[in-house]
């Protein structure tokens, strides 16, 4: 599997799996709240743990850029719920399946250009 393969496993699961109805309810109530970094935080513990497990040839630095890259790009599409702003922006109808869709790709294109301009 390629480190995309195994850093998209790591963002379902972080995002998915070990996020709770609590981070999901009050994410958003606040720019700056506990429930968003929380969130942010496993988020990233998960991604970084992903990161090593899946190469541990990755300098200090290159682990704590990634997390720190991971955490705030997180934050800054869930906090204030980027993919809502993206919708209305494009005029795309406002239908939860399609904001999931919209967050998801959000998340993914980060991710995208984190492995092409900083780990690879």
């Amino acid at each position: 599997m390629t480190l995309f393969d195994w850093l998209l496993i790591g963002h379902f699961v972080g995002d998915w799996a070990f996020q709770n109805e609590w981070m999901v309810r009050h994410k958003q109530s606040a720019l700056f709240n506990r429930a968003v970094f929380v969130h942010c935080a496993v988020y990233t513990a998960v991604m970084l743990f992903t990161l090593y497990l899946q190469s541990t040839d990755f300098s200090a630095y290159l682990y704590w850029a990634f997390g720190a890259v991971i955490f705030v790009t997180h934050w800054l599409i869930d906090a204030p719920n980027l993919a809502a702003y993206w919708m209305r922006f494009f005029q795309q109808s406002n239908v939860l399946f399609v904001r999931i869709v919209v967050d998801q790709i959000l998340h993914l294109v980060i991710l995208g250009f984190l492995i092409e301009f900083l780990l690879v």
